[in-house]
C-alpha cells in the first residue's frame, strides 16, 4: 500500500525493467571470476561441501538433505541452493516435508551445535565485535589441517583475497577515494565525500592498533575473512556460504544465533523453498528501511546500509537499498559550512520503477526528511560530478591498467549504484513539490587545481607518495560549468 511518505519514479522516468538474474553478491563474484580467470586465484571454485557437511551431520550437527552447496546453473557464482529433481535421494518427489521435496515453510535448514562454531571464549549474546573472536580464527588458521575445524578452516583460507575494499591495492583505493569526493583531513579521521569513509587502513587501524594483533600474511586473511562473514562474533560454518539479499521475493531464512553457550546456532526456512530456488541470508536484516515490521530481534550489526555493505562484504546489494549520504551545504550568509544528512529507502519493482521513501523506520516526521532546497541543489551538484567522472576517468584506459580489474570494475559498479541513487531521491523531491527550476547547475566543484596543471587531492602523510596521480587531462570535464538545469541533466 502506498503511504504518503513514499515517492515514485512516473510513467515518463521509468527505465526497462533489468532482466531477472544474479544480485550484488552473485555479480561480485562473477566479476572477481572474470577479472581472474585462474582458478588457481579461486581455490574453491569446485567445493560441493560434501566433506564440510558430512562434518557437521557426523558432529550433532544438522544440513537439511535438501541443500546442497556449489555453483548456479549458469557456472558463475557459488552459494547454497535446493536440490534439483534427480539431485541425491532428497530429490523424490514427496520424501521430505514441502513442495515436491523442497524444503517446507518453518523447516531447520541447519543447525550447527555450539562445539563447531569458531566463538570467542568470552562470547555473549549482544556482543558485536570481539578481538578475541579474530584471534580465535587468527589460531585455527595457524592450526590449518590439525585445526578441529578443519573442513571449515580450509574452505576459509582457499576463499580468494582482495574483495574488500580496505584490501585493495594503493591505487584502487586511491581512485575510490576519488570517485567519492573524499578528502582526508591529515591528523584526523574526518572525511568528507560521498560514503562509505572507513575504507581506507581498517586492517591497520582495527586489528593492529586497537586489537594489537600480530601482522602476517595469513593474520590479514583470518581477518578479512571474519569480517566480512555474517554474525557479529561468530564463524558459523555452511551458514555463511548462503549470499545475501533483502529482496523479499528472495530473502527465505531466519537465523537464531545462540542466547548463551552451549546452545546451537538454527537457520530456519521462513516459506517453502522450491527445487532449484537458491538459499538466501540478510547481512543486514535490520536496516533502517527493513519492510518487515513482525521482526523485532535487532541484536546485531545488521543494521548496514547499502555503503556499509560495500564497505565490509564488498559488494553492492540488489533491491531493496538503505542510503545515508552526509551532505556540506553552503550557507551564503554564514562562512561556515553546514552538515545535514539525508536518509532514504529505494526499492525496485518488477517493471523496473523505483520507489523512494525519504526518512527511514525511526523517523518521527517523514516531512521533515525530504530534501530542501539546500540538500536538492547539494544533491544536483553530486549527481552532475558522479555524471562527468564516470564520462572521463571511466574512459581512461591508463589509470585503468594502475590497478586490479576487479578493482575497477567494483568502483564502477558502486559509482552506478550512487547515482542511480541520488537520481531517484532527485525525481522523488520534485515528485513533492520541492524541484527549483531556477537553479542554474551550480559548479562541480571537488578539487582544486594545482599549478603544475595537477588536480590536488589531500590524503594522509604516508599516503602521499603511494600510487598514481590523476592528471588534469582525466578530470578536466569535471571543472567545467554545467550550464543546463538539473532537469536538463536527468
Amino acid at each position: 500500500e502506498e503511504s504518503d511518505k513514499t515517492s515514485t519514479v512516473g510513467d515518463s522516468e521509468k527505465k526497462e525493467a533489468a532482466p531477472l538474474g544474479p544480485g550484488g553478491q552473485e555479480q561480485q563474484q562473477q566479476a572477481f571470476k572474470e577479472s581472474y580467470p585462474d582458478s588457481e586465484v579461486d581455490k574453491n571454485l569446485d567445493f560441493d561441501g560434501t566433506e564440510l557437511i558430512e562434518w557437521i551431520n557426523n558432529n550433532g550437527g544438522y544440513i537439511h538433505q535438501n541443500v546442497r552447496i556449489g555453483l548456479d546453473p549458469t557456472g558463475n557464482y557459488r552459494g547454497v541452493f535446493v536440490k534439483e529433481w534427480g539431485e541425491g535421494e532428497s530429490g523424490v518427489e514427496g520424501e521430505i516435508g514441502g513442495p515436491g521435496g523442497g524444503i517446507g515453510d518453518g523447516d531447520v535448514i541447519c543447525k550447527i551445535p555450539w562445539k563447531l562454531l569458531i566463538k570467542p571464549k568470552d562470547y555473549e549474546y549482544k556482543q558485536y565485535w570481539s578481538c578475541n573472536a579474530v584471534q580465535e580464527l587468527y589460531d585455527q588458521f595457524l592450526l590449518g589441517e590439525k585445526s578441529p575445524f578443519a573442513p571449515y578452516v580450509k574452505y576459509l583460507m582457499n576463499q580468494p583475497r582482495g574483495r574488500i575494499p580496505s584490501e585493495w591495492t594503493a591505487n584502487g583505493k586511491k581512485l575510490l577515494r576519488f570517485v567519492l569526493g573524499q578528502k582526508r583531513f591529515k591528523g584526523g579521521h574526518m572525511q568528507e565525500g560521498l560514503p562509505p569513509n572507513n575504507f581506507q587502513k581498517r586492517y591497520e587501524d582495527v586489528w593492529l592498533d586497537d586489537c594489537e594483533g600480530e601482522d602476517t600474511p595469513l593474520a590479514r586473511a583470518a581477518y578479512y575473512q571474519f569480517t566480512s562473514r555474517d554474525e557479529d562474533t561468530l564463524m558459523v560454518p555452511f551458514y555463511d556460504m548462503c549470499n545475501h539479499s533483502n529482496d523479499p521475493k528472495k530473502l527465505n531464512t531466519i537465523s537464531a544465533k545462540p542466547r548463551r553457550k552451549g546452545k546451537p546456532f538454527i537457520l530456519r526456512a521462513t516459506r517453502d523453498i522450491a527445487p532449484g530456488e537458491q538459499i538466501f541470508i540478510s547481512y543486514n536484516r535490520c536496516n533502517r528501511c527493513w519492510f518487515d515490521p513482525d521482526y523485532t530481534d535487532c541484536t546485531s550489526w545488521s543494521h548496514y546500509g547499502t555503503s556499509e555493505i560495500f564497505d565490509v562484504f564488498g559488494f553492492v546489494e540488489d533491491f531493496p537499498q538503505t542510503w545515508s549520504l552526509p551532505m556540506i551545504l553552503e550557507d551564503d550568509d554564514d562562512e561556515d559550512e553546514d552538515w545535514d544528512r539525508l536518509t532514504f529507502c529505494l526499492d525496485r519493482e518488477d517493471d523496473g520503477t523505483l520507489w523512494v521513501t525519504f526518512g527511514d523506520n525511526y523517523s518521527e516526521d517523514y516531512e521533515d526528511e525530504v530534501p530542501n532546497e539546500e540538500e536538492y541543489e547539494f544533491l544536483s551538484r553530486t549527481l552532475a560530478r558522479l555524471h562527468d567522472i564516470g564520462n572521463t576517468i571511466k574512459t581512461n584506459e591508463t589509470i585503468k591498467e594502475e590497478m586490479p580489474s576487479y578493482e575497477w570494475e567494483m568502483i564502477w559498479r558502486y559509482e552506478e549504484a550512487l547515482m542511480t541513487a541520488i537520481s531517484a531521491a532527485i525525481l522523488a523531491s520534485d515528485a513533492e513539490g520541492t524541484i527549483y527550476e531556477n537553479w542554474d547547475g551550480g559548479d562541480s566543484e571537488d578539487s582544486s587545481d594545482d599549478e603544475d596543471g595537477e588536480v590536488e587531492v589531500e590524503y594522509d602523510d604516508e599516503d602521499e607518495d603511494e600510487g598514481f596521480n590523476i592528471d588534469k587531462d582525466g578530470v578536466d570535464h569535471v571543472q567545467e560549468r554545467h550550464d543546463r538545469t538539473m532537469m536538463d541533466e536527468l
